[in-house]
């Protein structure tokens, strides 16, 4: 594997050991930040990706990830977030990840080999979906396994490698990559590739929400309300798009039954919650087009 970018040794490994904790962290941090910007040659990439995703919501299809060891903690951490953030419903997330989640304190690493288990696991895709397969490597067998299937099944692939000429940039409908030097720790890509696949998924997912309409000025307007703290959330945005104060806000979402976005347009003029959904659904659910379709008459 002397080849992958990610198994090289880095510049300043040599000695690392004897240097005290602040000259360790600098290094680290630095590491880091050189992740970080690696991922900024990857927008282009990375907005094919976010309309992938876009285009696979919107017509009825899911979004899949797929990944194993640490690639996969960042697609599980990035997959949760979704339904929570933009108001998609979790049936529409699916997380395929080596090994399973049962008892994830406990290290699966030969699960990432297991070409039967990425098979099984693969038959949840269908030709709608957009299907987000990951590996530091880019050669990992689970996730190439779940690609080969995706595009058999005429599933959109994106492609997420640390290192060029991979399989999974090779393979996929929509290579991204993240051309993160090489490991403080040589091969430890929890570090900085894990931190550019954590941005770059968070970038994706981000953007598919802002142009699914579930975004306004910055706000989720999408958000759920499941508890005390998203609910006095809600009454703010709905107070910071619309004027009003927080009674109105609060009474708005009642008669909403908590959908913020709905909550607004009542707010901007819309009878009750009915005729709020019709709105939006004119608008293909973009927050600010349903506000200016009120505003119109």
């Amino acid at each position: 594997m002397k080849h992958l970018q990610t198994e090289q040794t880095h510049a300043l490994a040599e000695g690392l050991d004897t240097l005290n904790g602040a000259q360790i962290l600098t290094i680290l941090h630095d590491g880091q930040a050189a992740a970080v910007a690696a991922v900024g040659k990857a927008i282009p990439a990375l907005e094919k990706g976010a309309e992938a995703m876009t285009e696979a919501i919107r017509s009825g299809g899911n979004i899949v990830y797929a990944a194993a060891g640490s690639s996969g903690l960042q697609c599980l951490a990035d997959g949760l977030e979704i339904p929570p953030t933009f108001g998609v419903p979790a049936t529409r997330i699916h997380i395929l990840r080596a090994g399973g989640f049962e008892n994830m304190t406990v290290p699966k690493e030969g699960a990432e080999d297991d070409a039967d288990e990425a098979r099984e696991a693969a038959q949840v895709i269908g030709p709608k979906d957009c299907v987000i397969c990951m590996a530091a490597s880019g050669n990992t067998i689970y996730p190439n396994v779940i690609m080969d299937i995706a595009r058999e099944r005429g599933a959109v692939t994106i492609g997420v490698s640390n290192n060029p000429d991979t399989l999974l940039l090779e393979g996929s409908d929509i290579p991204v990559l993240l051309d993160t030097p090489p490991e403080v720790i040589a091969g430890s890509t929890r570090l900085g590739a894990g931190t550019a696949q954590k941005i770059a998924l968070n970038l994706m997912s981000t953007l598919m929400g802002i142009k699914l309409g579930h975004v306004m000025n910055g706000l989720m307007v999408n958000v759920a309300t499941s508890n005390i703290k998203l609910r006095k959330r809600a009454e703010g945005i709905v107070m910071q798009i619309t004027g009003c104060d927080r009674e109105t806000a609060h009474d708005n979402l009642l008669r909403a039954d908590w959908a913020v976005k709905e909550a607004i347009l009542i707010t901007n003029g819309a009878k009750d919650r009915a005729e709020a959904k019709t709105y939006l659904d004119a608008a293909a659910q973009n927050m600010r087009a349903a506000i200016s379709m009120i505003s119109s008459g």
